[in-house]
């Protein structure tokens, strides 16, 4: 009996200590262990590690202008016969500041710099040097890049219809832009190939997180196809005026190089030189132009910045929001403001362009899925400002203008022409805020 008696105090001592220690147990996970999720284990003090919160947000910035379209004008006006040096920053001195806080900032440079090409170009004189060129056939000086990237520009497109103006000379000077850029390892270019091996190939960057490419093909090269007959791999080109068999390649090339890169980085930007059946001059996008936007926005296409019309033309959100495009961003800088009749707003549509800007925002959710927007769209207009001779068709103390900054000292009738582009940028689309003119 007194057996039996120990035997159940044992039996219930134990079920006692079994109950302790699972509530012990249930203690230590439900309060000490996660009070100490914060704390270094080994010294009990707060460790600082923040605790994860999904989903997770990342953003960067874009800005884009247009064409840099170097008239022996704009070139002449930078150079200094004494010393034989090129001097840009005062006609961009107001870019500066205008672009600074941007991450991505991009322009399209329309015509090559294919280094002195003496024995191409010979022609010198008051308005001109040696080796360089301007209208119908460019060959532009490499210091305009070099005070382009000083003042922070680190995206730059080069196939253009003026790709291959050095014609007998074009393979040269091809070469020598793209070495030129290749040399800028913090810039983002693309539209010229050193050889055939590397047509597919483009440059990744990362900010903040955010990976992105910029790509870049011309519908057209002026007629000029032959100049590089047979080294077609020399500029990214998207169709051909020489025949239907090298567009259907160029077109395939394109699609597959624009696929590849969608699977590679976040943001896809893809700058394109639209269709040669285009008008110049024109602000409406064609619908030819309208095509391709769809065509590359069901590609996967973020941003399509649209370049060769020299006037500014539209922006609009197309296929459901997936892809922002601006059909022109006009010229940024040119002589055209001189030497092209133009009679559309008042005859002033060569010299006003856009500073178009833009967030881009990365989502990442718990599951590793992740979506990039497109949103905050804005836009500064700008203005080429120069002194005109139309007897000589010469400029000279060239300036870019953002309106933001402009002044009855650049064009008296600046304010009508701010609410005239205004409505040309907003003919598709409204959703984009203007930088408003300065209230003195």
């Amino acid at each position: 009996m007194a057996k039996r008696k120990r035997i159940k105090k044992q039996a219930k001592f134990f079920l006692y200590v079994v109950f302790i220690l699972a509530l012990a147990l249930i203690c230590y996970n439900k309060f000490i262990k996660n009070d100490l999720s914060g704390f270094d284990v080994k010294t009990k003090l707060p460790s600082n590690k923040p605790q994860e919160t999904w989903p997770k947000e990342t953003k960067i910035s874009l800005v884009a202008t247009g064409d840099a379209v170097l008239h022996n004008s704009v070139y002449m006006d930078a150079y200094d016969r004494k010393t034989g040096n090129f001097d840009f920053s005062d006609q961009l001195s107001y870019i500066k500041d205008a672009i600074k806080d941007y991450d991505i900032k991009y322009y399209n440079q329309e015509s090559t710099f294919g280094g002195p090409q003496v024995a191409q170009f010979p022609a010198e004189g008051e308005y001109n040097i040696k080796g360089y060129s301007s209208y119908p056939y460019f060959n532009s000086p490499s210091e305009f890049g070099d005070a382009m990237i000083g003042i922070g520009f680190n995206m730059v497109s080069l196939a253009t219809n003026h790709s291959v103006d050095c014609t007998a000379a074009a393979k040269s000077c091809i070469l020598n832009s793209y070495d030129y850029w290749s040399k800028q390892k913090d810039v983002v270019f693309d539209g010229y190939n050193p050889d055939s091996e590397h047509m597919d190939n483009y440059i990744i960057k990362e900010i903040n997180g955010i990976t992105y490419t910029m790509l870049n093909f011309t519908n057209t090269l002026n007629g000029l196809d032959n100049s590089i007959s047979g080294n077609e791999w020399l500029v990214d080109q998207f169709s051909s005026q020489k025949s239907e068999k090298l567009s259907k390649e160029f077109r395939e090339r394109a699609e597959k190089e624009i696929k590849e890169a969608r699977e590679k980085v976040d943001l896809l930007i893809v700058a394109m030189h639209w269709h040669d059946k285009s008008p110049e001059y024109s602000h409406t996008p064609t619908a030819a132009n309208k095509e391709i936007a769809q065509y590359l926005s069901d590609l996967g296409v973020d941003i399509i910045l649209g370049t060769y019309a020299h006037v500014l033309q539209p922006f609009d959100i197309i296929n459901n929001g997936k892809t922002v495009v601006f059909y022109s961003l006009g010229n940024f800088i040119s002589n055209q403001g001189v030497l092209v009749n133009y009679s559309g707003y008042g005859g002033y549509g060569t010299i006003v362009g856009a500073l178009a800007s833009m967030d881009i925002t990365k989502t990442v959710n718990a599951d590793g899925s992740k979506e990039i927007k497109v949103d905050n769209i804005g836009a500064d207009l700008i203005y080429t400002y120069s002194e005109k001779n139309f007897s000589t068709n010469v400029g000279k103390n060239f300036k870019v203008v953002p309106f933001s900054k402009m002044s009855e000292k650049y064009d008296k009738n600046y304010k009508q022409l701010y609410e005239d582009y205004s409505e040309v940028l907003t003919m598709l689309n409204k959703n984009i805020t203007i930088k408003p003119l300065p209230s003195n």
